[in-house]
This record gives C-alpha cells, structure tokens and sequence, in this order.
C-alpha cells in the first residue's frame, strides 16, 4: 500500500514502530526537480520520507516544520510534514547552485557542523529545538533529535533506490521509539534486525494488514498493528499567498514594471507552479 503508514507495536508492546512504501510520494517530489544531481536527489529524497513517516506520530492539528542547515551556512533543506499526512520540502537556491555535487557524498555535503531545527506543535502551543548533526546524516540526526530534545530514543530509517539514470525505484522508510519504561536494549535490536534484513519491507507491505502483522511477528517476536494512516505531496500555495511579495517591491520597482509594461512572475520552490502578476493587478497595487 503506498503511501499509507502502517502503526504497530512490537516486543511486548515495548516499541512504537511504523513504516511505508512512500515511492509514489517522493517520485512526485522528483518529477518537480528532475534535474537534480543524484546526491541532492538522495539528501532531499531522505528529508522528505523521514518527514513523511513522522507525519504518522503528529495529532489533531499539530505540525513539525524542519531546517536543515549544512556546514555550509548558506545550504539550507526545507521540509514541513501536518497531522493528515500532508508533506512538502524543498532545497533552497544556494544548495541547488553549489559545484561539484556530484562528487559528493551525504556526509561532505552535511559537513561536521550541520545543524537541525525542529519547529513542533499546533499554532496555539509551538516549541522549537536546535540540535547539532554528529552523525552526518539525515535520518540519524533526524533520530538524534528526539534523543537529544525529548530524551526519547528513536530509531529511523529510510531506503531509497535510484537506478544508473537517477530515477526512483523504490522509497521507504521505518521509525521505531521506545516506550516509557522499556529497555534501551531492545531498540538495539530493532536496529539490528533492519540491517540483517536488506529485504524487509517487501515483506512488510502487504495488501493485508494480517499479512503485515505476520511478517512483523516473524521479524521481531511478536506484533500488534495498531492503525494506519496516509502521507502524501500537498503545497497549499496559492496566488494570493504570494502578495506579500509585492507589497514588499519598492515603489520605484513597481513603477519601472507599468512602464515596460511587464508582467511579475513569483515561483514556489516548493512545487514548482509559477504565479503571474498582470499589469492590471500591479496598477492596482501601485
């Protein structure tokens, strides 16, 4: 099933542990920004499906809005994930434009003193942390975050295959969180067991959700799903959102466009739809 979170808890129901197949939602994500080299496809690509699947531990109305700032202050990676599964992101302007990134790994792109800024809650009760990336990677310093703000451990994980061309095979991604009063060690075992099994979420992602409850007993011991829920692209941009972009232009700026007679264009980053600005509507403003 993709793009739907299965919930489920293992060892004793001493582990919260959900997964998915989110190929559909990240080739949505990748047909908006074919021309990425493959390591911004796989930074992105893991942003996104971490974002995806945590979309799955958020409530009523809450959101997590997450900044990823590399060793490189001027990197930055945008992503935001809602309590109904919506999920966007993108990378912003001077990371699309740095050089030589195909030659670069995650790691030297993150660099040793990348930085992640988790901004959570609903729009009356909001907290933000600020965590450093001591691992060098997405996922892990995703993970590290709950480790470090809400002193909870956290195991994520997130498979993405691309072929020779750069094109999405396959996405998925698994987030496992000690309960209260469970023991440190299992989550070790979690981790142990994903990595002894390179094929685990094609057993997992079963039409039926017996078929999924069986594959995950059969891996950890024992299991009970407990819920699903869905993830999936959403922008939300809208023409009107971008008019505090005008109102931002100088006088002069809006005047020398009446006169040439030319239109204003303002792009989203996030889903790559370009809004229009005529000159009846910047003779208006003006």
């Amino acid at each position: 099933m993709q793009n739907a979170i299965v919930k489920a808890l293992i060892k004793e129901e001493q582990i919260r542990l959900y997964f998915i197949d989110n190929s559909q939602l990240l080739r949505d994500i990748y047909a908006l920004n074919q021309e990425l080299p493959k390591p911004l496809k796989l930074l992105l690509g893991k942003t996104i499906s971490a974002m995806s699947i945590l979309s799955g531990t958020l409530k009523g109305n809450q959101r997590m809005s997450l900044q990823v700032t590399l060793s490189n202050t001027r990197h930055k990676i945008f992503a935001e994930a809602e309590a109904n599964g919506n999920v966007r992101g993108y990378l912003n302007e001077e990371l699309l434009r740095s050089s030589n990134i195909e030659e670069k790994s995650m790691q030297d792109l993150i660099g040793p003193s990348g930085m992640i800024r988790v901004i959570k809650g609903s729009e009356m009760n909001q907290f933000t942390s600020i965590t450093d990336m001591p691992n060098q990677h997405i996922t892990d310093d995703i993970a590290n975050y709950f480790v470090q703000s809400d002193q909870t451990p956290t195991y994520l994980y997130s498979d993405i295959q691309l072929d020779k061309g750069g094109s999405l095979l396959s996405s998925h991604a698994l987030y496992a969180q000690l309960l209260p009063g469970a023991p440190p060690q299992l989550l070790s075992e979690v981790k142990m067991i994903v990595k002894a099994n390179p094929d685990i979420f094609s057993k997992l992602n079963a039409e039926e959700a017996s078929d999924s409850e069986e594959a995950l007993t059969q891996l950890f011991g024992d299991a009970k799903i407990i819920g699903h829920s869905s993830s999936q692209f959403f922008c939300g941009c809208s023409k009107e959102m971008f008019y505090g972009m005008l109102y931002s232009l100088s006088e002069e700026e809006i005047k020398r466009s009446i006169e040439r007679k030319e239109d204003i264009e303002a792009f989203c980053h996030i889903c790559g739809k370009t809004y229009t600005f005529e000159q009846k509507e910047m003779q208006q403003l003006f």
